[in-house]
């Protein structure tokens, strides 16, 4: 701004030196039709010489400074979370800049820690933010796919080629790869399972990626069907505000039941279950077998 006041000031002058004159000597007195003429002439240099945006968007340096962090988050020990309720909430389908940012107003608000299961073509300038927002509260990010399609239909290299795509993605915005796997549709094959080198999660829901269930039904889901040492499966997919809202309502309420919100991987490790990558195993419990 002071760069545009310091060139608007030379603009005046200059543009008064020509109305009233460039002789030598005194210049005569402008008349009301000499000022009102100036004024013209001043306000069209102005405008065609001096974008209004230029000089009041910051440097390139500001506009493109990072907001958050990036790097690897420090997780909690077991001897932290000995003795807690533990839990994990996690949300897939995202990011986005709509549900993910409200579920995380209620992370932040809380101060708990949730994670997401990212498709990696969702993955944008724009939606990152929430990404990267997401990692610098303490939650973990991982792998949902790239396209989300049905991967047990696929050959031993598309799948190489959906993980690489949204794992690189995930590590180019918030500096750490992913350490899980959540299968779309939870469909899975010998060859999924022989292709990608990260433990394969599940969890319980409630099909909350269906419009038909109410706000309340997902409540009571989330503070009566969910026992301590499960992964929930729930959806921060645009548009899915009930969730949200679902997620907002039951969060203090689940916390008054003692429970602890923890990313996956605290959850195995509070649980001394080091969760297997090499196994034909879908997790939706931190068990030696992934079920209850």
């Amino acid at each position: 701004m002071r760069i545009k006041r310091l060139f608007t000031a030379a603009v005046l002058a200059a543009a008064a030196f020509i109305t009233a004159g460039c002789g030598a000597g005194n210049a005569p007195v402008q008349s009301a039709a000499a000022q009102a003429e100036t004024a013209v002439m001043t306000e069209k240099i102005i405008q065609t010489t001096v974008p209004e945006t230029e000089y009041e968007t910051g440097s390139v340096t500001d506009e493109t400074a990072e907001e958050y962090p990036k790097g690897e988050n420090t997780v909690r020990t077991a001897e932290e979370l000995a003795g807690k309720k533990v839990i994990a909430l996690t949300f897939d389908d995202g990011p986005n800049t709509g549900v993910t940012n409200e579920i995380l107003d209620v992370v932040e608000e809380y101060g708990i820690r949730v994670s997401f299961y990212v498709i990696g073509q969702n993955i944008s300038p724009e939606s990152a933010k929430a990404m990267q927002r997401a990692h610098s509260l303490g939650c973990e990010i991982n792998s949902h796919s790239f396209t989300h399609s049905y991967m047990d239909q696929m050959s031993a290299g598309d799948i190489k080629d959906e993980m690489d795509r949204t794992a690189e993605l995930i590590y180019k915005y918030v500096g750490e790869y992913p350490k899980f796997f959540r299968p779309p549709y939870i469909a899975v094959n010998s060859v999924m399972y022989d292709s990608i080198d990260l433990p394969f999660i599940a969890g319980i829901g409630c099909n909350d990626w269906d419009d038909k269930v109410s706000v309340e039904k997902r409540v009571r889901f989330l503070t009566e069907k969910c026992p301590e040492g499960c992964i929930i499966l729930m959806h921060d997919a645009a548009g899915n505000e009930n969730t949200a809202e679902a997620v907002r309502q039951a969060v203090p309420m689940m916390l008054e039941q003692g429970f602890e919100f923890v990313t996956t991987e605290e959850l195995f490790i509070a649980k001394g279950i080091t969760p297997a990558s090499d196994k034909e195993i879908t997790y939706s419990y931190a068990t030696e077998s992934g079920w209850k």
